[in-house]
Order: C-alpha cells, then sequence, then structure tokens
C-alpha cells in the first residue's frame, strides 16, 4: 500500500520539525501525516470488507469442505505423447 512510506515520512518531518524548528512544521506536517494515516486504515477496512462481501478468503489458509479422496483420477481420455512423437506424427500425415 503506498499510503504508508507517506505516512512514515510526514510522522518523521513533524517530529523532527515540531523538536527542531517549531511553529509551521508542526502547524501543517501533523495534522497531514494524521489525514494520511485516518484514510490508510479507512481504505484498507474498506476493501477488507469489499473482499469479505465478494466471497473472498480473509485467511491466507482454506481448507476444504470435504476429505481428498482415497483413490486416483481416472485418465482424462488424452493421449501422453512426447513432443517428437508428435513430430515424427506430423511428418508421415504429410
Amino acid at each position: 500500500m503506498w499510503f504508508w512510506p507517506v505516512i512514515l515520512a510526514l510522522v518523521i518531518l513533524a517530529i523532527v520539525g515540531g523538536a527542531l524548528g517549531g511553529g509551521i512544521f508542526t502547524i501543517v506536517l501533523v495534522p497531514l501525516a494524521a489525514i494520511a494515516l485516518i484514510s490508510a486504515i479507512v481504505y484498507g477496512v474498506w476493501s477488507r470488507a469489499l473482499e469479505g462481501g465478494a466471497g473472498a478468503g480473509n485467511e491466507a489458509t482454506h481448507e476444504a469442505d470435504r476429505p481428498l479422496p482415497h483413490r486416483s483420477r481416472r485418465p482424462a481420455g488424452r493421449v501422453h505423447t512426447s513432443p517428437e512423437q508428435l513430430v515424427d506424427a506430423r511428418r508421415q500425415q504429410q
């Protein structure tokens, strides 16, 4: 999220400016940092709410509702060939 580097820079400038320069740095940068922090939090909460509403999972892991099958799947009906066999078959067809 691109808000965090901006917030960090504004907070550092506000602290340094407030301690060393005072005045205009504190008046301008502290509210800007607060606005950026609040908007980042609101944006994060809003995007998570949209993900949850769309059916996306909020956790990194997801367990299936049913267990895995105990037997292997049947072949799909595709022929398992190598690229060399395909080239040879095409040469014979020409």
